[in-house]
């Protein structure tokens, strides 16, 4: 049974904190300037939670657990108000979560046998020049779309449209590029799978 203790590590107060900065800035939608001051706070955070679990020396699997899963569910809602393919994106990042965090928590370190692309990524903890490209698109791209949905916000940002079609040509590159390390982790974790049938079955 999981100590209490864990449960009110300060990385993970900032989790919860994060949850209820995402519910007040998705019942405030429609009004984009008061939910985006809201929203980026909440993903902002994400930044202070690694660093006062290595501080503090509170690191914890269920922290690691719950910071990725309150990713999840941000993106995950917005993903789904902004575009009726939003579902789909979603479905793919929580079977990517579900193939990655099933083995451990060594996923982010990438093997020999991962094909290059993948590796490239994933080396030094994602922080390379194409995994902050990944990283980028997969964080950014919808809080972008949703900018790009709001006229006021456009208006006010006089953002042409050459600037909004080149910065979201961009940011979809890197998600092509997050989607590229997912559908890898997926089909892995599927062989798994398959394979432990097939021992089984035989």
């Amino acid at each position: 049974m999981m100590g209490n203790e864990v449960l009110l590590y300060v990385p993970n107060i900032i989790g919860y904190a994060r949850l209820c900065l995402l519910a007040v800035s998705i019942s405030m939608y429609d009004s984009p300037v008061i939910f985006l001051i809201f929203y980026c706070i909440s993903a902002i955070l994400d930044g202070f939670d690694g660093y006062a679990a290595r501080k503090l020396n509170q690191m914890s699997g269920f922290g690691a657990w719950l910071d990725v899963v309150v990713d999840l569910i941000s993106r995950g809602i917005l993903w789904c108000f902004i575009s009726k393919w939003g579902y789909f994106v979603m479905v793919i990042e929580w079977m990517t979560f579900v193939a990655t965090h099933s083995g451990g928590s060594n996923w982010k370190i990438p093997e020999e046998d991962f094909p290059v692309v993948c590796r490239k990524v994933m080396e030094n903890g994602f922080k390379t020049p194409l995994g902050t490209y990944a990283i980028t698109g997969l964080h950014i791209l919808p809080i972008w779309l949703y900018i790009c949905s709001k006229d006021l916000i456009v208006a006010s940002l006089q953002l042409s449209p050459w600037i909004q079609h080149s910065v979201t040509l961009f940011l979809i590159g890197g998600r092509l590029l997050s989607l590229r390390v997912e559908i890898f982790f997926i089909s892995k974790h599927l062989a798994v799978l398959l394979s432990a049938d097939e021992i089984e079955n035989s």
